[in-house]
Order: C-alpha cells, then sequence, then structure tokens
C-alpha cells in the first residue's frame, strides 16, 4: 500500500535518529503535546490577489471552530477544505501530524491549531504556518505583531505560492514586517536542510491534481522553478522559510491518494519534518 511504503522508507532511512529527537523535545509534563501544527489565519489582499480555484477570492475565511482529527490522521480522509490561509485544511494538517506521530513517537497535537494574527496566544506557540500567502495581507498591526514575534523566537513557514505576483505580494507583506531585511535564496548546504535528513537536491512538489494526471508540475508559467526563500535575525536564525512554486500541504494530504507520486509526498515529509526541528530547535 502506498502509505505504508512510504512510511517504511522515511523510517528506513532514519530509525535511530527519531529516537534520539524525542529527548530533543521533552517536556516537563509527559502528558502535553510536543509540538502544535499552528495554523496562521491571515487577512486576504484587498486587491484580490491571487489565483483560489480559477479565479480571484474576495473575502477573508474566518476561523473555523475546533476540529477533531481522526486517529493518526486517518486513512483516505479527504474532507472539505477552506480558501486562502484555509487551503488543505483540516485535511494537511491532521495527515502531518499523524504521519509525524506515527514516525517518531512524539507527543504531537494531534488536531489543527488555528490561530489569527491578532490573537494574543499567538505567542505560546514558537512555529506558524501559513498557505498561499500570495492573497495575504498584513495590516500595519499586523506587521508589527508578526515583527515581535518573529524576533523573540518565533518562526514561519510559508507555502504554496506560485509565479510572479504572488511572488511579489508575499515579498511585499514580509518588507512591512521587516523592511530591514531582504528575502533571500536559502542555499541546500543550510542546517535547515540537514536537522535530520540530508536533502541534497530541490524538487518541484506539485498540487494533487497535477501530481495525480500528469502534465507540467508547476502552475503559473512567468516563473516556474522552486526555491526555499529565508529571512534571518542578527544571529543568522532563520525567523522565515517560504517554498516558493511547490505545494507541501497537497503532498502531505493525499499522501496516501494511490494516484499522487510517493517521491513528492516523501519529499514534502522529509523537508517539512526538517523544518519543525530546526523552528523548535533554533
Amino acid at each position: 500500500m502506498k502509505t505504508a511504503g512510504l512510511l517504511l522508507l522515511v523510517i528506513a532511512l532514519g530509525t535511530g535518529a527519531f529516537i534520539g529527537l524525542r529527548s530533543v523535545f521533552a517536556d516537563v509534563n509527559p502528558d502535553s503535546p510536543e509540538f502544535y501544527f499552528t495554523r496562521l489565519a491571515y487577512s486576504e489582499s484587498p486587491n484580490g490577489c491571487c489565483r483560489h480555484r480559477g479565479g480571484f477570492r474576495q473575502r477573508t475565511m474566518p476561523v473555523p471552530p475546533p476540529f477533531d482529527c481522526p486517529e493518526f490522521g486517518g486513512r483516505n480522509f479527504f474532507p472539505p477544505q477552506g480558501w486562502g490561509w484555509g487551503t488543505d485544511y483540516p485535511g494537511g494538517d491532521c495527515k502531518f501530524m499523524g504521519g509525524i506521530h506515527r514516525l517518531t513517537g512524539m507527543r504531537v497535537s494531534p488536531n489543527p491549531n488555528v490561530i489569527g494574527v491578532k490573537d494574543p496566544r499567538l505567542f505560546k506557540f514558537p512555529f506558524v504556518y501559513i498557505v498561499e500567502p500570495g492573497g495575504m495581507y498584513f495590516d500595519d498591526q499586523d506587521a508589527g505583531i508578526m515583527r515581535e514575534y518573529l524576533l523573540r523566537g518565533g518562526f514561519l513557514f510559508a507555502d504554496d505560492f506560485w509565479g510572479l505576483r504572488e511572488g511579489g505580494n508575499f515579498a511585499a507583506q514580509m518588507r512591512k514586517v521587516f523592511p530591514e531585511r531582504a528575502l533571500e535564496v536559502i542555499p541546500l548546504t543550510d542546517e535547515v536542510f540537514h536537522t535530520f535528513f540530508d536533502v541534497e537536491s530541490l524538487i518541484q512538489v506539485p498540487n494533487q491534481g497535477q501530481g495525480c494526471y500528469g502534465g507540467p508540475t508547476f502552475e503559473v508559467y512567468d516563473d516556474t522553478e522552486p526555491r526555499v526563500y529565508g529571512i534571518r535575525d542578527d544571529n543568522g536564525r532563520l525567523m522565515v522559510i517560504a517554498t516558493y512554486n511547490s505545494d507541501f500541504g497537497d503532498a502531505w494530504e493525499y499522501m496516501d491518494l494511490p494516484c499522487y507520486p510517493e517521491k513528492y509526498s516523501g519529499r514534502a515529509y522529509r523537508v517539512g519534518m526538517n523544518i519543525m526541528i530546526y523552528a523548535m530547535t533554533h
């Protein structure tokens, strides 16, 4: 079965290191989660940028009530999903944390954790994930909060944005947060690519449809190459990492869909795990 094949492959690559990883995330309370996959609920761009299922979004998805995932993320669990910041929610969150739990034995929170930018609870969670930041909009208050959050040790992982328009919007929003710091291309020699798995090359991780049915793996034709961008603090710590021209969320969510190629889901889990470890140890 595809799921079993992926898990066996990942376990074969790193069983010994996973045993040691448990102590890295040790918690005073043995029953409390060691990690929350926290999804950041942002506001949509007033310009209507950018694509969503072929059109332009006009409103921000509200924060939903808490969602309980099936055990270990479920099998053949493909629930209806949201839009904007809620793309691949809740399926991607459930599947990714289910996979991490199965592979590591870590006490990850099994359910999605959604936090708005202005929610004061944001500072309780050192890792946040945003999807489709090509349509993200930060007002001045949002930018100030995110600046404080990141400089105080928080970490932001941005995913699933494609082409020059969406890339430009993400860069513009991050300039509001850090006008003095530019996005930089992160080389494959960087520590973030070697915290657990050694990632020696970049591959483009496509959405479910393109992964299953073939054709080009990119979504926008004006810039097709996958790149990983980041922003560092004064000590060189990555505060922001962005997987541009790739869709890790789909690869997590559809990892057990028979038609979705294992090479994409396996890579997304490896890189996601590396980023998660980096964020929680720096």
